[in-house]
């Protein structure tokens, strides 16, 4: 391991996490019609007053959408060689990459609970919005002449959305904002693409287990 690749995951090791302020989500909600309801495991769960979900046992899933945390992209060259900067190209890999797993996800999680996934929106049918911000990948791993080695103590972190719409009229019932973090064990850890990759996927698992979860069980209660 380099000094220039300890002095970073050094670096990546104490950051503080970086949060969302609730009142900004919060805000938005009101303007668009929806209230706050009390969730055991999502960051912030908001429902149209009145609205009746129990109909909805068929979904459909929009593309996932990613956005890098603000200036990710610049923060992460400024502290790399010449040799081991990412480009755009880079980003759009590991975006796209996230793109997928999310909404991979997100449909495992719906099946397991019963719902059905259909291509074409309809009559009882939840229009589903998955969405990424503020993605922050805390060593992405790309190919670089010589051996270089990052180590972090989680892979990452982001702000993960989840919107439900009435798929027949386009309504607005659900909308879910929650910050998670890809943590991997309780020790600084080598960092690769493989390792990255897989505990975001493992973030994205348990958030959507989590949003199935909270949605079924507003569709259960009187």
């Amino acid at each position: 391991m380099n000094v220039q690749a300890l002095v970073f995951a050094s670096i990546v090791a104490l950051a503080g996490p970086v949060s969302t302020a609730p009142s900004q989500a919060a805000d938005a909600a009101a303007n668009d019609g929806l209230v706050a309801v009390q969730s055991r495991n999502l960051d912030e769960f908001y429902l149209r007053p009145k609205a009746d979900l129990g109909g909805f046992r068929r979904i459909m899933i929009e593309p996932a959408t990613v956005e890098f945390r603000k200036d990710w992209l610049r923060d992460m060259n400024d502290t790399r060689s010449v040799t081991r900067r990412l480009d755009p190209d880079d980003a759009k890999r590991i975006a796209d990459a996230a793109a997928t797993s999310m909404g991979a996800r997100v449909a495992d999680a719906f099946k397991a609970r019963g719902f059905e996934i259909v291509t074409a929106p309809g009559a009882g049918v939840l229009r589903l919005s998955p969405s990424v911000a503020d993605l922050d990948v805390y060593a992405p791993d790309v190919s670089s002449p010589g051996i270089t080695r990052s180590y972090t103590r989680d892979a990452g972190e982001a702000t993960l959305l989840l919107e439900a719409r009435d798929a027949a009229t386009g309504a607005l019932l659900v909308r879910v904002v929650d910050r998670n973090t890809a943590r991997e064990i309780g020790r600084i850890n080598r960092t690769t693409s493989v390792s990255n990759d897989l505990w975001f996927d493992t973030m994205f698992r348990q958030w959507a287990s989590n949003c199935a979860r909270e949605i079924e069980a507003i569709q259960n209660r009187p």
